[in-house]
């Protein structure tokens, strides 16, 4: 019988539980009642009036932060120079709506602390006073907790609404109000939602049969941990676009707008950096301990295995870097291009019609990112299969031209470079242009790639081995360089009859090629 124990391979870690139940600032008996709390709500749209509240604490928080607002980095002009009203007049909204939506789940216990706030304002002996507000910041559950936070919220929104409307507002009195919302937030023993990358049971949950059964699939140890957390950002990111769209339907004034797309900036960044960066960390680091944890004797059986796996891993590492890489692109593209700065916004039709662009680009990538994960560990699994409204053709056929045109204008710089290389330093000069062919096949292999039509595949397949195996050394050869001009110019031919064919195709029949726009991003791309 021990014997037979000893053979079994250990449990697999159930990582996606394991992310969305535990928690960095919950102990476990606090997120016990907190469960509790939550299963005793017993009215409809529970999940999505807490999910609303807490993301728009985290939101305002976020807001709070200027990198985190639509718009460049405005370097000529100081910030302690610029005029905060706007901001403060979408701060005020989303406090408002904030403790709308608080005192929504804390119910008739908000009534009580609006009589319990009005009995130590006429009670007259300062000690009785002092005793029943220590009463009142006591937060054994959860309820306690919501009606104190709520509580501060609104002394917040008073002191909001003291304020001359029109009036200028420096950055310190804006600043200084938002670290107001924080410092309660962080208070708050049962909600505070300001951590990264940090999930909740009662809303995180991914409904995806697919991809749960992708993650529950996953054999690989690190594999796992890391496409949990990944699959989990991304759909959190989407709920943020889904968010942002409502209010957009209902939106008078600026309301909580900024306040979610903050949000949506600030964790999507979070994200970018930890697939860009931190995931290689973790695959490695949990490859290695797998590794340390095998038995001498019996590495030489398990090599192959393990050969495997690192091949594995290796793609996913890349996957995950060019798609880190990709989102801080797109996010760029979306906050510093198309978003206008709230100081500029003077047609809110206008306004309303940039953020659809922009959240319609984002949702396009990010669901496109899941359906590319998906089919790392499980391949033949279309879109469709993951979302009802899976991208459509006509967005698909929209990107797919731009990624052409960025194609062909990086291929005809690095052969104008090229062809005019003489001298040594000129030679270098073309070395570096063919960086960019590089780094524009790796993220077009991974987000672009799979947009192509299958008669395709041949030809770009050829062309991205032949880019792989090329190293520096090959491009300084002049007699190698002038062969790998000519394929460059070849397949620039080829990119530009398929730019003609992708723009004739009936889903994009009557819509003009935005020049402009791609070249922008291309712009972005190689300041990346």
């Amino acid at each position: 019988m021990s014997a037979l124990v000893e053979s079994m391979p250990p449990a697999r870690r159930d990582y996606y539980n394991e992310f969305i139940e535990g928690s960095r600032w919950l102990r476990k008996e606090q997120a016990d009642a907190r469960s509790s709390w939550f299963a005793e709500l017993r009215w409809e749209h529970k999940e999505r009036t807490l999910f609303r509240f807490e993301m728009l604490l985290k939101g305002l928080v976020c807001f709070g932060n200027p990198a985190n607002q639509p718009g460049k980095a405005r370097r000529e002009e100081p910030i302690v120079a610029r005029d905060f009203s706007r901001e403060m007049e979408a701060a005020r909204a989303a406090v408002r709506s904030v403790v709308e939506l608080g005192r929504a789940l804390s119910g008739e216990v908000e009534s009580s602390s609006v009589f319990q706030r009005y009995v130590e304002s006429v009670v007259v002996q300062d000690h009785a006073r002092l005793q029943m507000a220590r009463r009142s910041l006591s937060q054994d559950t959860p309820q306690q907790s919501l009606t104190l936070l709520v509580g501060a919220l609104r002394d917040v929104l008073d002191v909001l609404d003291g304020l001359p409307i029109g009036a200028p507002v420096s950055f310190r009195l804006f600043s200084a109000s938002i670290r107001l919302v924080q410092r309660e937030v962080h208070r708050s023993e049962f909600f505070d939602p300001l951590a990264s990358l940090e999930f909740r049971a009662e809303f995180d949950r991914i409904r995806s049969v697919t991809v749960l059964e992708v993650i529950a699939g996953i054999e690989s140890d690190p594999s796992r941990r890391v496409a949990a957390l990944t699959f989990l950002s991304l759909f959190r990111l989407l709920r943020y676009i889904d968010l942002i769209d409502e209010e957009q339907a209902k939106i008078a004034g600026f309301g909580p707008l900024f306040a979610y797309l903050a949000l949506l900036r600030s964790d999507a960044e979070a994200l970018a950096a930890f697939l860009s960066r931190d995931s290689a960390t973790w695959v490695s680091d949990g490859f290695g301990r797998e590794f340390e944890s095998c038995d001498p004797s019996g590495l030489t059986a398990r090599f192959d295995g393990l050969e495997k796996e690192f091949a594995n891993l290796r793609s996913l590492r890349e996957l995950f870097e060019s798609v880190g890489n990709q989102l801080k692109l797109e996010l760029r593209k979306v906050y510093e291009q198309q978003i206008p700065t709230l100081s500029s916004v003077e047609d809110q039709s206008e306004l309303t019609s940039a953020i659809e662009r922009s959240t319609s680009l984002l949702r396009s990538f990010l669901q496109n990112a899941i359906v590319l994960l998906v089919q790392e560990f499980r391949s033949g699994v279309d879109g469709e299969a993951v979302f009802e409204d899976f991208t459509s053709n006509r967005a698909r056929s929209e990107r797919l031209r731009r990624d052409i045109w960025m194609f062909q204008q990086i291929l005809r710089g690095f052969i104008e470079k090229a062809k005019g290389s003489t001298a040594a330093a000129d030679q270098w000069a073309g070395m570096s242009t063919f960086r960019f062919v590089r780094e524009f096949v790796g993220y077009f292999k991974s987000m672009g790639y799979q947009l192509l039509r299958y008669s395709d595949y041949a030809r770009f397949d050829e062309f991205m081995r032949l880019v792989e195996q090329l190293r520096d050394g090959d491009v300084l050869d002049e007699n190698r360089l002038a062969g790998v001009v000519r394929t460059c110019e070849d397949f620039n031919g080829f990119l530009e009859q398929m730019f003609e064919a992708v723009s004739r195709r009936a889903e994009l029949g009557g819509t003009p090629f935005d020049r402009r726009d791609a070249a922008r991003t291309l712009k972005l791309f190689l300041g990346h």
